[in-house]
């Protein structure tokens, strides 16, 4: 997958087809089982409530993971991380459409859609909830989402680039979502979904 990817850790909007194909097969494969195993513990007419992030459309793949690429990608361009292991390196996250989970609950078979909806977050909800935005900048905002991304996806990307560039590599991610505020709300979009086992 790395040659057909190369330069990205995720998928973008430049991603060839195959990219796409293989995250949204490994995520089917992964959520039917994870359906099946959840039937197998409640009883019929038993209820599930599952919230996770998704995307709007098919066509949206923006995310931190995008970002934190675009920082890696440039990194590699200044010599600070080899080429090889950025071409090597691939997220394994991928959010869904609500068409794509209502199809594969409804092809698993073991429950009942009742509902699907989205929600959208921004990437620094927290702050959001804490402070105006008349106090809050985008320097500060960049600087908050880095560092809880950063939480999140630091053992994963230390595994394959080593402890040595996590400084630089999120205070460019930071710099960047800086920059990405400046001219749009970088949102999550969340999936509520409440089904019935059958």
């Amino acid at each position: 997958m790395e040659t057909l990817n190369k330069g990205n850790i995720y998928i973008t909007a430049t991603s060839p087809q195959a990219i796409y194909e293989a995250y949204f097969e490994q995520f089917q494969r992964d959520f039917k089982h994870f359906l099946k195993s959840r039937s197998n513990e409640l009883k019929v007419g038993g209820i599930m409530l599952l919230t996770f992030m998704g995307r709007k459309n098919a066509h949206d793949f923006s995310s931190p993971s995008s970002v934190i690429g675009m920082a890696l990608k440039d990194m590699v361009l200044q010599g600070l991380v080899e080429e090889a292991k950025l071409n090597s390196f691939i997220v394994p996250i991928y959010g869904p459409t609500m068409e794509e989970v209502r199809q594969i609950i409804e092809i698993e078979g073991s429950f009942t859609l009742q509902t699907l909806e989205t929600f959208e977050m921004g990437w620094d909800f927290e702050l959001e909830e804490n402070v105006s935005d008349s106090v809050v900048d985008s320097k500060i905002r960049g600087e908050f989402i880095a560092k809880y991304i950063r939480s999140v996806y630091e053992p994963l990307l230390t595994a394959e680039f080593g402890n040595y560039i996590m400084d630089e590599l999120f205070s460019r991610f930071a710099k960047k979502v800086s920059q990405l505020l400046e001219v749009d709300r970088l949102e999550y979009t969340n999936l509520v979904v409440s089904m019935k086992k059958t």
